[in-house]
């Protein structure tokens, strides 16, 4: 069972959330219920699984000291956000962590950013490994108002995992705000992920930082249209606890486990309806004209 501070924490953190879509949540409404309601009657344990989330990937939780450490801020980017990868890597993330802990998972989308790659859509939630009841989602118009919920998630023991989806290079979001985000994890015990859409790094407090590209679907369980596997291309840019490197990772949505990508396996073949590409244009001659 939850204890009372986790449960105020998590009543606590629902109440704010009413207060910024402008739904009111009666103050004298007890916490029991709210509590119930938010988790679908399920009962909240405690932490579990130890002190890290390890990927199952021996290379990559080697250089991670056994995996990405779970009372911490860990940052994502993704250079085109509209392919989605580095969302569709943390859904994977939270989808892993919640094989161990039965906490909800809460998910912040800042406006732009939900813009720019979509939103998140439940039954595809369910196909990728992530019930989509184990799911708070959150939607905010500003940068300001998404770092506020991310930091007040953070702050919340009744929660496994806080993950808030950033567009850019806001102002608010300098490096004093990203010491406060890692500190709020570090005290709760609750891992923090920030998911940033943009093509550049900028000096943070997160204690790993990803660069991810998405890769080709390999052929998986003899579909010979090419339906395979999400696939990823991991660039862990910065890791405080060790070595940085490159590594493909593919993702098995049925047993909610990483794979290594880089085993040569069958790749999707190109379209067949697709057009041929245009010819080279050769040699170009300038003419000059009459005057």
């Amino acid at each position: 069972m939850a204890s009372a501070p986790e449960r105020d924490g998590l009543a606590g953190l629902r109440q704010r959330i009413a207060e910024i879509e402008g739904r009111g949540i009666p103050a004298d409404r007890p916490v029991a219920e709210t509590v119930a309601e938010e988790s679908d009657t399920r009962t909240l344990a405690p932490r579990r699984g130890g002190n890290v989330l390890p990927f199952g990937v021996p290379g990559l939780d080697a250089m991670l000291r056994g995996g990405l450490r779970r009372n911490a801020l860990h940052e994502l980017r993704g250079e085109a956000s509209r392919n989605g990868a580095a969302t569709g890597f943390a859904l994977a993330l939270a989808a892993r962590l919640a094989r161990r802990d039965d906490r909800p998972v809460l998910w912040i989308a800042e406006g732009s950013a939900a813009r720019e790659a979509g939103n998140l859509y439940a039954p595809g939630l369910a196909a990728f490994g992530l019930a989509p009841e184990r799911l708070i989602l959150v939607r905010v118009g500003k940068p300001a108002e998404a770092l506020w919920v991310f930091e007040e998630g953070l702050r919340c023991r009744g929660l496994a995992f806080v993950a808030a989806e950033i567009r850019g290079y806001p102002a608010v979001l300098d490096l004093t705000a990203s010491r406060r985000l890692a500190l709020r994890a570090r005290d709760s015990g609750v891992m923090g992920l920030l998911v940033r859409q943009t093509d550049r790094s900028e000096p943070g407090a997160a204690q790993t930082r990803w660069q991810v590209t998405p890769r080709p679907a390999a052929i998986t369980d003899g579909y010979a249209a090419g339906i395979g596997r999400p696939a990823w291309r991991l660039r862990l840019e910065r890791n405080r606890r060790g070595a940085t490197g490159t590594i493909d990772l593919e993702w098995d949505h049925a047993r909610r486990s990483f794979t290594d990508a880089a085993v040569p396996r069958a790749v999707a073949a190109a379209a067949p309806d697709r057009p041929d590409p245009p010819a080279a244009a050769g040699q170009v001659v300038a003419f000059r004209t009459a005057s």
